[in-house]
């Protein structure tokens, strides 16, 4: 976590996920950095690179961080994640605005390591609601390379702009 001690710290989820010993404090990015900006998507693709170097989250406020924040981490190494919605209380039902935990979390579902995602979103009584909400995305997204996620992302998005 590259932590900018921007939110609450009693709802922070990097604070809580350093607390429990998943993840570590760190100034310099480490292996797939989570960056919003990317125009490059987390696939599968990235999988050996987060297995032996791990992932970086930026963590920041939404409401204090803007494109030209996050363009300070935009290497080679960043990716952004496809289409998902919020299950965190604070941005409920928003797309792209997802906590570092959720970041994380959707991560390793679309590398396919399931079991380790659903365990870390069991941090809070809301992860649940994370998985509910995209449980059909993360399905699809789960796996598939970088061409096909923007495939399937483009889709989505697509039939949401089209409506009911």
């Amino acid at each position: 976590m590259i932590e900018f001690e921007q939110d609450d710290p009693k709802k922070c989820t990097a604070k809580k996920m350093i607390k429990k010993g998943i993840a570590k404090p760190t100034r310099s990015p480490i292996g797939i950095i989570l960056n919003p900006v990317s125009d490059v998507v987390l696939s599968i693709e990235d999988k050996k690179i987060i297995e032996e170097k791990g992932i970086t989250v930026i963590d920041s406020s939404w409401n204090k961080s803007n494109k030209s924040f996050f363009m300070k981490f935009n290497t080679k190494l960043s990716r952004r994640l496809p289409f998902l919605l919020a299950g965190n209380p604070i941005n409920y039902a928003k797309p792209f605005k997802l906590s570092s935990l959720e970041a994380i979390a959707a991560s390793l579902f679309i590398i396919g390591e399931f079991d380790l995602g659903l365990k870390l979103l069991s941090l809070y009584k809301w992860g649940k609601t994370f998985y509910d909400l995209n449980k059909h995305l993360l399905d699809i997204y789960s796996k598939k390379s970088k061409s096909e996620i923007i495939e399937i992302e483009k889709i989505v998005i697509d039939n949401i702009m089209r409506g009911p």
